[in-house]
């Protein structure tokens, strides 16, 4: 593990997928019996990359004490869709929906790996939370309703639209222990050109709402642009809103 300036941070391998550790305020001459500063961790799986331009927008202000996890996928379409679809693109292959084993393995595999490194440089979670980019964000959304690894949730420019999902959150909710969630868009992604998709804004009001009516204090906001506008700023407001009170925490203002 590099530890750089007031951050730590380590790429491993974890069953075959890439994973990026980053953390501030690593201890230094920690002692075998002292016990660990807790920090939040926030695992963010990312399409491609390493995560980094997220904790660079996230640190824009003053980054508070925390770890964040970028996960690289193997198979973006498939490992973040809760069951099999068809394709929403002419031309495009069908969803596997492979969520469950992707779930399985951040759980069995990922999370104590991470929770192992931190342990290294004297640190523990205080909490975990989950976050995540367009299909990232429906693998995030969905997660909340399976397990209670998380206690909080971010489904960023979320693929809501996802068949059959604002439905069923509507009828499970998220697990009792999810205490926050937050969901983003931009004002474009309604008035796509794919006919899938353009309910996207009416999808997630409804999954916002059934995390609302389940008890979590529940963020929706819209953001400027379309899909593919500020991946990497949107990202940093969500895990801001998940770390702070909820109140005057994000980054970019518009």
């Amino acid at each position: 593990m590099v530890e750089r300036g007031g951050m730590v941070e380590q790429s491993i391998e974890v069953e075959g997928v890439k994973v990026t550790l980053r953390a501030t305020e690593p201890l230094a001459g920690v002692r075998a019996d002292a016990s660990p500063t807790l920090v939040p961790v926030v695992y963010l799986h990312v399409f491609e990359g390493d995560g980094r331009g997220v904790w660079e927008r996230v640190g824009e202000g003053t980054r508070p004490p925390m770890a964040l996890v970028a996960i690289e996928a193997r198979s973006w379409d498939d490992d973040l869709t809760p069951w099999p679809a068809p394709p929403t693109f002419r031309g495009g292959t069908a969803y596997e929906g492979a969520a469950e084993s992707q779930l399985g393995l951040l759980e069995r595999a990922v999370m104590p790996k991470a929770e192992a490194l931190l342990g290294q440089h004297g640190m523990g979670p205080s909490l975990s939370a989950l976050a995540g980019y367009s299909l990232a964000g429906l693998f995030a959304a969905w997660a909340a309703t399976r397990t209670d690894a998380f206690e909080r949730v971010a489904s960023v420019s979320g693929s809501l639209w996802y068949p059959g999902f604002a439905e069923y959150a509507a009828g499970n909710g998220p697990r009792p222990g999810v205490r926050r969630a937050y969901f983003s868009l931009g004002e474009a992604e309604p008035r796509t050109h794919n006919r899938a998709m353009r309910s996207v804004l009416e999808d997630t009001q409804r999954v916002a709402g059934a995390f609302e009516r389940a008890g979590a204090s529940t963020c929706f906001e819209l953001n400027p642009g379309g899909h593919f506008t500020d991946e990497d700023l949107r990202c940093a407001r969500a895990i801001l809103w998940l770390l702070s009170d909820g109140h005057g925490a994000h980054v970019g203002a518009r």
